[in-house]
């Protein structure tokens, strides 16, 4: 009976996530529309990776004793998750739409039930392959438009799920041994740096892109608190509980 209550309560934080994630390709459209998305990224993530060192600091888990093998998965997740995939979706958006965005990002599925099956052996009902297909299948008849092309923005979103899988199967490997917003803080320390460097190197910032920052405060917020600290929470304390296949499932469901 615990087992089957702690396996509904991940499924929970799982749904919760997805519901919030949801919004992900609207917002992040939006976001280029405004900012440079390397300097967005950068604050942003610092933004999260505050709050997450704060919620440490609060549960007195700020210092963690970690083996190097759960460091390895740490940062194979920072790698995959929070700089690969988001580099190439952020470069993406700009040359797609909003909606093109939410769409693609559904590969994620089916790339996730092929890694997960190849890379670990973990078992892939029919069910979730004819669900991943139907997946497929659903957001290929509403790209198609008299016509079925994709431009450069759609091949880096695609491209960029295709790290996804790869980063959460190390997060939860991570997750064994670490907690949730140390994985996260982690991350986002990580990626903000990047993002920042790269922004710095490449982009066009100026005082005037901070004052951006307050003039469009709901985009940064929504971002930075309720994207990479609510939701990614939800999301990690899922992923503890739940087969990878099933999390992804859940995931992307909803």
């Amino acid at each position: 009976m615990d087992h089957h209550k702690h396996e509904r309560r991940a499924v929970s934080f799982v749904m919760a996530s997805s519901m919030i994630e949801g919004g992900f390709p609207i917002f992040i459209n939006q976001a280029s529309k405004f900012f440079p998305m390397m300097f967005f990224g950068g604050v942003t993530t610092f933004i999260g990776a505050v709050f997450h060192i704060g919620i440490l600091i609060a549960r007195k888990r700020l210092r963690q004793h970690l083996p190097w093998k759960t460091w390895g998965f740490i940062a194979g997740v920072t790698l995959c998750n929070s700089v690969i995939a988001l580099l190439f979706i952020f470069a993406g958006t700009r040359y797609t739409s909003g909606i093109n965005t939410a769409l693609l990002l559904q590969s994620e599925m089916l790339f996730s039930f092929i890694f997960f099956r190849v890379l670990i052996g973990e078992h892939i009902s029919t069910r979730q392959i004819i669900g991943a297909l139907g997946v497929l299948t659903g957001t290929l008849v509403v790209l198609y438009n008299g016509s079925f092309s994709l431009n450069a923005g759609d091949v880096l979103i695609i491209l960029g799920t295709m790290f996804y899988p790869i980063g959460n199967m190390c997060a939860k490997k991570a997750l064994e041994v670490a907690t949730s917003s140390y994985v996260l803080a982690v991350r986002h320390i990580v990626g903000g740096t990047v993002f920042s460097v790269l922004a710095f190197m490449y982009e066009d910032v100026t005082l005037q892109m901070f004052s951006l920052v307050i003039d469009h405060a709901p985009l940064v917020i929504f971002y930075g608190v309720i994207v990479l600290v609510v939701s990614k929470l939800f999301w990690y304390e899922g992923l503890k509980t739940l087969a990878l296949s099933k999390a992804v499932s859940i995931m992307l469901a909803y």
